[in-house]
Formats: C-alpha cells, structure tokens, sequence
C-alpha cells in the first residue's frame, strides 16, 4: 500500500505544479508515521513479536512526526488555524498554539487508532475509504487529486486484505493511512469534523480506555474483548463475566456492520458540513 501511495505522489508532484505545498504536507504525514510503523514492524520481526519499538518510543517519534508537519503547515498555508464548526456556519480562528495542541492531539489519536482497528480483515482499510472520501468531499478540488490516489492504493490493498485476507497492514500500513487521515482533516479544514468522519476509530479507542479503566478500578470488563471490534466476535475460552451482552457474530459480519455504521456517523458529519454548515 506504501508503494501505491509513493507511485501516486510520484505522479502528482509531476502533474499538478500548483499543488505541491499540498503534496509536501500529505508526504509528510504518510510516510513519517509510515516510517515509525516500518521501524516497529522491522524490529519485532528481528527480536519478536513484542519487541519492537516501546510506547514510549513510538509516541516520542509521532510527536517529532507531527512537530514538523506543523511547522510546514505554518509556513505553506494561509492560515491553517481557522476551524469550521459542526452544523454551524460558524469560522474560528484559535491561537497558533492551540492549534499546534489540537493538530497533535488529531494525529497521535489518528494514527494509534487506526492502529487499533486494525484487527480484522478489511476492517481498517474499509473505514480509512471512508473517512478519507468524505474528507475529500469537505476540502473539495485542492486535495482530491492526492486522495484520489490514496483511495487507488487503498482499493488495491483491500483485493487481497478482504476476508480471508491474503496480506495484512501491520504498523507500517495503519500507521501510514493513521498519518494520511490526519493530513487529509487539516488540509480539508476538517480538523473539528474527525469525530465524526472517523467515528469507528474513536468508538474502538474509547472501547479501549474503557476497559482499561474499569478493570483498573473494579476489575471487572465492560466488553468480552477490547477493541470494540473483538468484542462483536466469536471467541471460545472466555471464562469471565463482562458487562455488555454477549455477541458471536462472524469477522465478515462485524466487519461489515461496524462499517455500515462508520459509513452512517461520516454521513451524519457530512450534513453537518453542507445542511447545517
């Protein structure tokens, strides 16, 4: 997918003269936290599945990730830091530096999400489709170009990802898409729209802290299995109590139902940006 992506950039740095300050930063977002996940996923298959890079490490690099993206953003857009607000037609202009938190906090939360939801066949890439096509609907003809192919290489991906996947993303593909989503909100002024447009990527990180927190705090689980995702599946040897009804749905059923509903949560976020906005 890494590939496809390069390939397609390739091309539109030739192609389109005009929009390279767009393409730098799409650059920038993809194939630096692409980077972090090719490291991670290098370092695990030469010391073992759980040694590669340590949480601490990863969240250092996105950190310096994200840093540079934003000096870029800063220094190719015209004023990045005006947000349009969800079913308002309302435009705000925030201070740099709160921007720089915001756009950071879109970022390590994207990428680790997208991360998360990467845990089933075609689950992942199927809702980075449709987050990345709905932002491309917000950001209109200054981006589209770029997401066009980012949803070519996507398309690809998701022949042989489709259940029974033949290849899988790893951290180096759900970094990457993490980064490209990431990108794609700021350059679609989209930034406040994420919630929405990536709704199953929030929903499987707060299942997540969730269960964390309430086993810390009652040692009880609220879900089967976290992320959300595993919580919708078959699973055999689970011999303790859970909060939430018991589900066994097979992995191309949850995998089509939670699409369905991230498809519903962009739309919901898509009337806001051209009913209400």
């Amino acid at each position: 997918m890494l590939a496809g992506l390069g390939s397609a950039l390739i091309y539109l740095w030739l192609s389109f003269p005009g929009g390279r300050s767009n393409l730098i930063l799409f650059a920038v977002g993809t194939f630096g936290f692409g980077t972090i996940g090719i490291l991670d996923d290098v370092l695990s298959l030469v010391k073992g599945k759980a040694e590669g890079l340590s949480p601490g490490g990863k969240i250092i690099a996105q950190l310096a990730v994200a840093v540079v993206f934003l000096v870029l953003v800063f220094r190719l857009l015209d004023q990045p830091n005006q947000l349009s607000l969800p079913f308002t037609s309302t435009v705000v202009t925030i201070a740099p530096v709160y921007y720089w938190i915001l756009v950071v906090f879109i970022f390590l939360s994207t990428v680790n999400a997208v991360n998360l939801t990467d845990g089933m066949d075609g689950l992942a890439a199927g809702a980075s489709f449709i987050s990345i096509s709905a932002f491309a609907l917000i950001g209109g003809g200054g981006i589209i170009p770029f997401i066009t192919g980012a949803l070519a290489a996507i398309i690809g991906f998701l022949w042989y990802n489709s259940f029974p996947a033949e290849i899988f993303m790893g951290d180096t593909g759900s970094f990457a898409l993490g980064g490209f989503i990431g990108s794609a909100a700021v350059l679609a002024r989209g930034e406040v729209f994420l919630p929405l447009l990536g709704g199953l990527f929030v929903f499987e990180t707060l299942s997540v802290l969730i269960q964390v927190g309430y086993y810390k705090t009652t040692g009880n689980r609220v879900f089967k299995i976290s992320p959300l995702h595993h919580h919708f599946e078959s699973a055999e040897g689970v011999d303790y109590d859970f909060f939430l009804p018991e589900v066994a749905w097979s992995e191309p059923k949850v995998t089509a139902r939670l699409l369905i509903s991230h498809l519903v949560l962009a739309g919901i976020g898509l009337a806001g940006f051209f009913i209400w906005g």
